[in-house]
């Protein structure tokens, strides 16, 4: 399991509905409270000169949603504990130190999907976390 997974895994975990890099966890799309993980970036880091490259930074996104700016709000702080918190170490890797929040936006309202129905928008607020990895 990735950096990906191991989030995702540990939101479910929470009881926090979640998506992949979507809005919908197999044939169900998510409604309500819930939370999508992207995964945004991942470089290199240092390590020896003799083998560079494998220390690993990986930043991710946790784009939590609500259907007002208060739900949006809970639904982010609850994710945000699970994400800085301990969670399992990717296969192969463990980690070089405790995750950090990197930046987030404000939480904003979202249009409706549907023009017909003006009353389903959401609200969204987006945090980045950083995760720091070391080969085992």
């Amino acid at each position: 399991m990735n950096t990906a997974d191991r989030l995702v895994a540990a939101l479910r975990a929470a009881g926090i509905a979640t998506g992949d890099a979507q809005a919908r966890v197999g044939d169900v799309q998510l409604t309500g409270r819930y939370c999508v993980v992207w995964p945004v970036l991942e470089r290199a880091g240092e390590n020896t000169i003799g083998d560079p490259n494998t220390d690993r930074i990986i930043d991710m996104q946790i784009t939590s949603v609500g259907p007002s700016r208060k739900a949006a709000d809970q639904v982010a702080e609850a994710a945000g504990a699970v994400a800085l918190g301990v969670l399992e170490p990717p296969d192969g890797q463990t980690w070089m130190c405790a995750p950090e929040y990197v930046v987030g936006n404000p939480t904003m309202r979202e249009p409706p999907s549907d023009p017909a129905r003006p009353d389903t928008a959401m609200w969204a607020r987006a945090d980045v976390y950083r995760y720091y990895l070391t080969p085992a």
